[in-house]
C-alpha cells in the first residue's frame, strides 16, 4: 500500500487524558509560566524608539509561542548543522548519562540539545504543551491554502493568525515533543526526566508512555510536520559557535554581535577567557620545550655537531621558540581587550537607553 501523504491539516498530536485536558478554555492561562522576559520596543513622543528587556505577564499569543518554541538563529545556518551533528533523533537520557553529560536545564529553546563537554542543555516540556485543548486553541489547525487563515476547529468564527506563522508554531511544538520521544524512551530514561524536573511533576510513566505513543503515530512519515532544526538531534556548541562567527562575516550573519559573541558566548569572566586563549599556548611551549632538548642532544653528538643544515635548523628554530610564544600571548590578551572595549562599549549604550526609558516612564512618553 502507497504511503499516506501529509495533508495541510495540523492536528493536535495526542488526546491527554486526565484533568487538565479538561479545562476551559478560559482558564488556559493556569498552564502558562508566571511571567516571561521579553524585549519590547517601546516608542516615545519624541518618535524615538527604546528596545527594553522588561518581565511581563505572559499571554498565550503568537509572540509569546514563538520566544517559547520558535529556532529562528538554528534555521539560518540549517545547512550548516551537518558539521554539529548528525541528522538522527536525540539519543536517551541514559545515553546522555554514560557519555558523561550531566543535564543543565536551561528555559532558552535554543539552547535545547546543545551539548558542550560535560553537559548537555535540554527544556523542560513547559505544561501548556501537554494540553490538549491548549494544542487545539493556539497550535492546531484545520488548515485550508497556505496563504489563508488558520482556524481553530474550536472556534472558526474568531480572528486568528496567519497560516504560515501557525505552521511554524506547530512545527516547533512537534518537533520539540518528538524530541522527548527520543530523549525518554524507556523508564529508566523517564526516572532521569522526573529528578532533573523535565516533565511537569503530575505527569507519571504511564501517562508519559501513553502520550509517546499518540505523538509518535505514522511515524517518521509525521516529521513532515516539525521544524527542520528537528531532522538533527544533539548539537555541538563549539562547532555552533564557529559557524555562527563565520555567518558573521557574511552579509546574512549578525556582524560584530555574531563575531564576538557566537552561538552562546561561553565564558562569564575575562579571566576563563585568557585562561582559554593560553591553554593552547601553554600546550605549544611544552612541545617546544622537548624539541628544543632533543636538539641539544643532537648537537652534543658528533655526527650532528659539524652539521651545517642541522645547525641551521636549530637556529631557526631556537629564534621561533622565543618569538612565537611571546606573539601568541601578546594576540591573547589583545583579545581580551578588544573583549572589554566591546562589552564597555555595549554596556555604556545600554545603560544610556535604559535610563532613558527610567526617565520617560510615567511620564505618559512612552
Amino acid at each position: 500500500m502507497a504511503p499516506q501523504q501529509e495533508t495541510g491539516r495540523l492536528p493536535t498530536p495526542f488526546k491527554r487524558e486526565g484533568s487538565e485536558s479538561n479545562i476551559e478554555l478560559e482558564h488556559l492561562l493556569r498552564l502558562m509560566p508566571a511571567s516571561r522576559r521579553s524585549k519590547t520596543v517601546f516608542h516615545f513622543n519624541d518618535r524615538k524608539s527604546c528596545p527594553m528587556d522588561i518581565v511581563q505577564r505572559p499571554k498565550a499569543d503568537v509572540e509569546f509561542l514563538a520566544e517559547e518554541l520558535c529556532v529562528p538563529s538554528l534555521n539560518d545556518i540549517h545547512d550548516l548543522l551537518w558539521l554539529a551533528g548528525r541528522p538522527m533523533p536525540p539519543r536517551p537520557l541514559t545515553y546522555q548519562l554514560t557519555a558523561s553529560r550531566t543535564i543543565a536545564v536551561v528555559e532558552d529553546i535554543n539552547l535545547h540539545l546543545i551539548w558542550e563537554p560535560g553537559r548537555i542543555f535540554l527544556k523542560p516540556i513547559p505544561r501548556f504543551l501537554l494540553n490538549a485543548a491548549f494544542w487545539t486553541k493556539h497550535l492546531a489547525c484545520d488548515a485550508a491554502q497556505d496563504n489563508s487563515s488558520c482556524v481553530s476547529s474550536v472556534s472558526p468564527s474568531a480572528p486568528s493568525d496567519p497560516l504560515s506563522k501557525r505552521r511554524e508554531l506547530y512545527g516547533c511544538a512537534y518537533g520539540f515533543l518528538l524530541s522527548y520521544t527520543a530523549l525518554i524512551q524507556h523508564e529508566s530514561d523517564y526516572r532521569i526526566a522526573a529528578s532533573n524536573h523535565l516533565l511537569p511533576a503530575d505527569v507519571d510513566w504511564e501517562s508519559w508512555r501513553q502520550t509517546s505513543w499518540e505523538l509518535l503515530e505514522n511515524s517518521p512519515r509525521n516529521m513532515t510536520r516539525v521544524n527542520k532544526r528537528y531532522r538533527y538531534g544533539e548539537l555541538r556548541l563549539s562547532r555552533l559557535n564557529k559557524i555562527s562567527r563565520w555567518r558573521s562575516l557574511t552579509c546574512s550573519g549578525d556582524g560584530l554581535v555574531g563575531l564576538m559573541r557566537g552561538y552562546k558566548f561561553g565564558f562569564a569572566t575575562y579571566g576563563q577567557l585568557l585562561e582559554a586563549c593560553l591553554f593552547p599556548v601553554v600546550t605549544a611551549t611544552a612541545y617546544i620545550l622537548l624539541v628544543l632538548t632533543a636538539m641539544q642532544v643532537g648537537l652534543s653528538t658528533d655526527y650532528l655537531k659539524g652539521n651545517f643544515a642541522f645547525q641551521q635548523a636549530s637556529w631557526g628554530f631556537t629564534v621561533f621558540s622565543i618569538l612565537a610564544p611571546l606573539i601568541l600571548i601578546f594576540l591573547s590578551f589583545v583579545l581580551v581587550f578588544l573583549y572589554v572595549v566591546f562589552n564597555y562599549r555595549s554596556t555604556k549604550a545600554f545603560k544610556q537607553r535604559s535610563m532613558q526609558f527610567y526617565d520617560n516612564l510615567g511620564r505618559n512618553g512612552c
